[in-house]
């Protein structure tokens, strides 16, 4: 056989698959997205579901069922097959792929423009989340400090290179020294990872939770013109220290470490090198050189 990397597999194939699995009537499926997880949609007499297809190697399938069903209202939930498993699995060309099927989470992604309201109310949800996250066994996430010298690796520009090294070293001083809250997160709290329905939002996607400082799930909303209302909406819910509001630019730092490494790594092993032409790469570097000129205030280029 063909050595492969990643393979695209056959809808058709799917929609039999998950027909036998769960003992449902499948009348289509759907490709919806392929990157780091294949996401399908699979149409039922009974409405819609979506399929997840994860890539080789990966071992949170069960866990991220698991964990939607601990955390309960607020989530999207997954679909036990026919003979209570909570995933399950295929033979592809590079290896066995697991498999789960969600609830179709009602409403839609929020549409632009995006109110301080929906903020609030998105502050509210992500509280709530890290709640009833509490007590779950979730494996630790990957540190970035550990992904540094791959990402240097790969970075042509000296200056690049000094700037994300010295910002990464003291970020991982500062956080290690700040008493931060851990617990289970998100892993990716966007909005592109909620549905509104109503006043309702409802997380999906959880393959990437584990247990971190739960700041680092407000750092990316952090740095945008609703924070204020986020915070407030999430401090109704349960306390954030203003050590740990002060922490996320730091946070932040330790993100764009692991993002860099997405992009130079995983994204062009799965799209291809064009993918570094998307942006990103540059993106990431232009917030660090940002960052370093109000973070390290003695720094000089």
């Amino acid at each position: 056989m063909v050595p492969t990397l990643r393979s695209i597999v056959d809808p058709s194939w799917l929609a039999s698959t998950v027909a036998r699995a769960y003992g449902l009537e499948v009348s289509g499926c759907v490709l919806l997205r392929s990157l780091v997880n294949d996401v399908y949609r699979v149409d039922t007499p009974a409405g819609r579901f979506a399929l997840k297809l994860y890539r080789a190697g990966h071992d949170a399938a069960d866990r991220e069922v698991a964990l939607a069903a601990h955390v309960g209202a607020g989530v999207a939930q997954g679909i036990p097959l026919a003979d209570g498993s909570l995933a399950g699995a295929i033979a592809a060309a590079e290896g066995p792929r697991a498999f789960t099927l969600w609830e179709w989470a009602p409403g839609a992604k929020p549409r632009k423009p995006r109110s301080d309201d929906l903020y609030r109310r998105f502050g509210v949800a992500t509280a709530a989340f890290h709640e009833a996250a509490a007590g779950f066994a979730a494996p630790a996430a990957v540190d970035p400090v550990t992904l540094l010298d791959g990402v240097l690796a790969r970075l042509p520009d000296p200056e690049d290179r000094h700037v994300t090294a010295a910002l990464t070293a003291e970020a991982a001083s500062r956080i290690a020294g700040a008493g931060l809250e851990r617990g289970v997160c998100h892993g990716d709290v966007t909005l592109d990872n909620v549905h509104a329905d109503g006043d309702r939002l409802i997380f999906y996607d959880l393959d990437c939770a584990a247990e971190n400082w739960l700041a680092t799930d407000l750092s990316p909303v952090a740095a945008t013109p609703q924070w204020p209302a986020f915070l407030a909406g999430y401090r109704t819910v349960r306390e954030l220290p203003e050590e740990a509001v002060e922490a996320l630019p730091w946070l932040d730092v330790l993100l764009r470490v692991g993002y860099l490494h997405f992009h130079l790594y995983a994204k062009p092993a799965m799209r291809g090198t064009e993918s570094l032409t998307e942006g990103w790469v540059d993106e990431n570097l232009g917030q660090l050189r940002a960052a370093a000129a109000w973070l390290l205030p003695e720094w000089e280029t």
